[in-house]
C-alpha cells in the first residue's frame, strides 16, 4: 500500500487525541477523577467472571466453617439457647473438635475486640468452672494452629487525599489473652476500590503498636507451604516468600503493598469443603460423651441431609485449612459486599481465594505502566494511520476488527494466564477517539474538496463525471501528464452574421431616424439577438460534449474547446471524442433545419407585417461547424488561482495540432489527426473504415506536413453514413 501524503492538521489531531488518552489513563488523572478507571474495573470484573467458567487450579484442602442459618437455628434452641455473638467457650469447643479431626490451620474471620467476663463459664471434668475466654485461649494454645483476625485499616486506597484526611485508621486487635495463645494474627481489612468492589488485598500492615499483620489468606498459605514470613523480601513490584524446603512464591504488589485477589472460589463452590459451625459443636459433644459409632451416625445423617457440603471420611476436616466466618444476615453478623464475582458476595471468601492463589502459585499480573502507555500510543497511531490511508468505511471496518481482536486477546490473556492488560483507554481513548476525530476531520476536508470540485467541474463536465470525480480516491488537479484527445469546434459564419446584423441595425436606425437612447436601445437589442444565436449553437455543442463525458474546457469566442481522458480516465477517449463530434454536427444540422423552417414561416408572414407598417421579422442565420480533433500526451491541470479565475485545461503540442486541424476543417467537416485515427481503428474499426484519408496538410507552427482524416457524419435517406465526397449540405448554409 502506497502511503498518502500526511498533512500537519491530522497529525496534530491524532497527537492531541492520543495524548488525552494517555492523560486520562494516568494515575494523576485517576487519583482525582476515576471515571475511566471505573470503566476499566468493569471490564476487569467481566474478565474475572469469564475466567471462572473455565477450570482453574484448586487447593483441595480448603474448608469453610460457616455460621449459617442451620447454625443459628440449632444454637437458638435448647439446650443452647444462644444467639450471636456466641460465648467464647463455643469457639473453644469448635477449635477442640477441629484439632481432634486434624485440621492444619483454623482461621477465625471474627473480630474479638475484648474479653467477656461471666460469659457462660465452662464446667471442667474436675467439676470446676473456667471462664469462657480462658477456655477459648486454652484450646487455641493446645491446638497451636489458630489464626485470629485483626483489622488494621479500612481506608479505601483509591480515595482522594482530601477524603482520606477525614477518616481515621480503624484498629481492632484481639486482647492479649487471645493474641498470645493464637498461632498468628491475620489482617482481614476489606480495602474496597472507590466503586465499592473488593478486588485487592494488602499483603501486610506494619502497625506501630502490634507489629506486622499479614493478610489472613497469606497466613493460611504460609502454614500449608511452610513459608518463612519473618524473612519475606519486598522488592519493587513484588513480594518474595520462601520456605526452608525451597518452595518460593512471588506475589506481584504495587507501591502500597496491594495485590489483586484471584477470585476463583465463591462461598458456594462445590469444590470447597463446607460445614456448619453448629455441626462441629455437636460432633465435639458426641466425641466427648458418646461413642465412635454415634459420632459417625451424626456425621452420616448430616451428609445425607446436606450432600453439597462435600464432607469426606470420619474426620472431614483432616489436613484442611479452615476459615470460620459468617453467612448470616443481620446488623452485627453480616459480612456481605461486592466482589468481581457478585454484587453481594460473602467477603469471608477472600481468605481462601488468597490462600489458593499462593498455594497454586497463580496470581493476577497487571501490565506495567510503560507497557500500558506503549499499547495506548500504538493503538492510537494505528487507528490514525488506517483512518487517513484507507477509505472511511474500510478504515472503520479495520478499526472495528482490531478492537474486537484486542478485546478477545485481553480476555484470553486473563483467562489463560491471569494477565491484565487495559481495555478502556486503548479501545475507547486511543482507537475510537482517534478514529472518530480523524473521520470527522476527513469528512470536513472531503466536504470542502467536494465543494471545490463541484465548483470547478459542474459546468464543464457531465453530472456523472462530476460524481465520478467526487468518488475518486485519488484525484490530482495540480498538473499531470495524461493521454488525451482534444476537440476544437468553431461556429462558421459568426463573423459574417455579426456584420450583417450590425448593418441591418444601422439601416433601421437611419430609416426610422432614431437618435439617442432609442438608437442605443435598438443596437442593444440587435446585439442581444446576435449573442443568443451564437449561444444557442455553442450550447448545442457543449451538450454533446457532456453527453459523451467530455470535459468542457472553455469558449474561445465562437469556438468550443473540450477534451477527453481527464480528469477521469477513459481508455477510449478518442472514440468518445469523435462520437461527440459526429453528434454535434448532426445536432447543428437539425438545428439549422428547424431554423430554416422558421425562416420559411417568417418569409410568408413578412408581407403582411410590412403592409401593416410593422418591421419585418429578420431571417435567422444558419451557421456551420468546423471541427478539429487530435490525440496525444498533454499536460492537464488547474490554471489560474483561487483568488481570480481557475480553469481546468490542457496544453501542449497535441492541443496546438487539434486547433490547427480545426482551422483547415472548413464548414460542416470533422478533421482528425493520425493518432486519433489509429485509436479509432483499435476501438471501433467500423467507424474508422468510414473515414477518408486526406492529403497531408501543412499547418502553422508545425514544420512537417501532418496526416489527417475526415470523419463523415451525414446520413442518407436510409439512415446510413454517406461518404464525405457524396454529401450535400444545406444550400443555405
Amino acid at each position: 500500500m502506497t502511503l498518502k501524503t500526511v498533512k500537519p492538521i491530522p497529525v496534530l489531531i491524532g497527537a492531541i487525541t492520543i495524548g488525552l488518552a494517555v492523560f486520562f489513563h494516568s494515575a494523576l488523572f485517576n487519583r482525582h477523577f476515576d471515571f475511566f478507571q471505573r470503566l476499566e474495573w468493569v471490564t476487569y470484573d467481566k474478565r474475572v467472571k469469564t475466567a471462572n467458567r473455565f477450570p482453574a487450579p484448586f487447593a483441595t484442602n480448603l474448608a469453610f466453617v460457616q455460621i449459617d442459618e442451620v447454625t443459628a437455628k440449632i444454637l437458638s434452641e435448647p439446650p443452647y439457647n444462644m444467639s450471636w455473638p456466641y460465648p467464647r467457650q463455643l469457639h473453644g469447643r469448635l477449635v477442640r473438635e477441629l484439632s481432634a479431626e486434624g485440621a492444619t490451620a483454623i482461621a477465625f474471620d471474627v473480630l474479638f475486640s475484648g474479653l467477656n467476663f461471666n460469659d457462660n463459664p465452662v464446667l471442667m471434668p474436675d467439676n470446676t468452672t473456667m471462664e469462657s475466654d480462658d477456655f477459648f485461649a486454652m484450646q487455641m494454645k493446645k491446638s497451636g494452629n489458630v489464626i485470629l483476625a485483626a483489622e488494621g485499616s479500612s481506608i479505601q486506597k483509591n480515595l482522594s487525599e482530601e477524603a482520606k484526611s477525614g477518616r481515621e485508621l480503624q484498629r481492632v486487635y484481639p486482647p492479649p489473652l487471645f493474641a498470645t495463645n493464637a498461632m498468628a494474627i491475620g489482617n482481614i481489612a476489606a480495602d474496597s476500590d472507590s466503586d465499592g468492589v473488593l478486588r485487592q488485598a494488602r499483603a501486610f500492615i506494619d502497625d506501630p503498636e502490634y507489629g506486622r499483620q499479614w493478610h489472613m489468606g497469606i497466613l493460611l498459605a504460609a502454614k500449608e507451604l511452610d513459608l518463612d514470613l519473618a524473612h519475606a523480601v519486598q522488592e519493587s513490584g513484588r513480594l518474595i516468600l520462601k520456605s526452608p524446603t525451597g518452595v518460593q512464591r512471588i506475589i506481584p504488589i504495587d507501591d502500597k503493598g496491594f495485590f489483586y485477589i484471584n477470585w476463583s472460589i465463591p462461598a458456594d463452590d462445590p469444590r470447597l469443603t463446607r460445614i456448619p459451625y453448629a455441626l462441629l459443636i455437636l460432633l465435639d459433644e458426641v466425641r466427648r460423651t458418646g461413642t465412635a459409632e454415634k459420632y459417625r451416625n451424626v456425621l452420616e445423617t448430616f451428609r445425607e441431609g446436606f450432600p453439597e457440603t462435600n464432607l469426606v471420611g470420619d474426620n472431614p476436616m483432616k489436613g484442611k485449612l479452615v476459615v470460620v466466618g459468617s453467612k448470616l444476615v443481620g446488623n452485627n453478623v453480616t459480612d456481605v459486599g461486592a466482589t468481581p464475582l457478585s454484587k453481594k458476595d460473602y467477603l469471608v471468601s477472600k481468605h481462601w481465594n488468597v490462600a489458593n492463589s499462593i498455594i497454586k502459585n497463580r496470581f493476577i499480573h497487571r501490565s506495567s505502566p510503560l507497557t500500558e502507555l506503549l499499547i495506548i500510543v500504538f493503538m492510537g497511531i494505528f487507528a490514525a494511520v488506517v483512518t487517513l490511508q484507507l477509505r472511511a468505511l474500510t478504515a472503520s471496518l479495520v478499526v472495528t476488527t482490531v478492537i474486537l481482536a484486542y478485546i478477545l486477546i485481553g480476555f484470553f490473556l486473563f483467562v489463560q494466564y491471569r494477565y491484565w492488560i487495559p481495555l478502556v483507554m486503548p479501545v475507547v481513548g486511543a482507537m475510537l477517539m482517534t478514529h472518530v476525530s480523524m473521520v470527522t476531520y476527513r469528512v470536513r476536508a472531503e466536504q470542502n474538496e467536494r465543494r471545490r470540485v463541484k465548483s470547478v467541474f459542474s459546468k464543464i463536465v457531465s453530472p456523472n463525471v462530476v460524481n465520478e470525480l467526487l468518488d475518486a480516491e485519488k484525484l490530482s488537479l495540480q498538473g499531470a501528464r495524461r493521454q488525451i484527445t482534444v476537440f476544437f469546434a468553431d461556429v462558421r459564419g459568426f463573423t459574417e452574421m455579426t456584420d450583417l446584423h450590425q448593418a441591418r441595425a444601422e439601416d433601421f436606425v437611419r430609416e426610422q431616424a432614431l437618435t439617442g437612447d432609442a438608437a442605443e436601445a435598438h443596437y442593444d437589442k440587435q446585439a442581444h439577438e446576435t449573442l443568443n444565436t451564437v449561444n444557442q449553437y455553442l450550447a448545442t455543442i457543449a451538450d454533446k460534449v457532456k453527453e459523451h463525458n467530455g470535459t468542457l474546457d472553455k469558449y474561445i469566442g465562437d469556438c468550443v474547446m473540450a477534451f477527453w481522458g481527464a480528469p477521469t480516465a477513459n481508455e477510449k477517449h478518442a472514440l468518445s471524442c469523435v462520437r461527440a463530434a459526429i453528434d454535434a454536427q448532426r445536432a447543428m444540422f437539425a438545428l439549422n433545419q428547424d431554423r430554416a423552417l422558421e425562416n420559411t414561416r417568417r418569409e410568408q408572414e413578412n408581407p403582411a407585417l410590412i403592409a401593416a407598417g410593422k418591421p419585418p421579422l429578420p431571417t435567422l442565420p444558419l451557421l456551420a461547424l468546423g471541427t478539429g480533433i487530435n490525440t496525444g500526451t498533454a499536460i492537464v491541470g488547474l490554471m489560474g488561482s483561487d483568488a481570480h479565475i481557475l480553469n481546468y485545461t490542457v496544453f501542449g503540442r497535441v492541443v496546438n495540432l487539434a486547433s490547427r486541424l480545426e482551422g483547415v476543417s472548413g464548414r460542416g467537416r470533422i478533421i482528425i489527426g493520425e493518432a486519433t485515427f489509429k485509436d479509432l481503428e483499435r476501438d471501433d474499426p467500423a467507424l474508422a473504415a468510414t473515414c477518408v484519408e486526406l492529403p497531408p496538410v501543412t499547418v502553422k507552427g508545425i514544420k512537417n506536413a501532418v496526416a489527417n482524416y475526415e470523419v463523415p457524419w451525414r446520413l442518407d435517406s436510409q439512415g446510413k453514413v454517406m461518404a464525405s465526397s457524396d454529401s450535400v449540405f444545406l444550400a443555405k448554409t
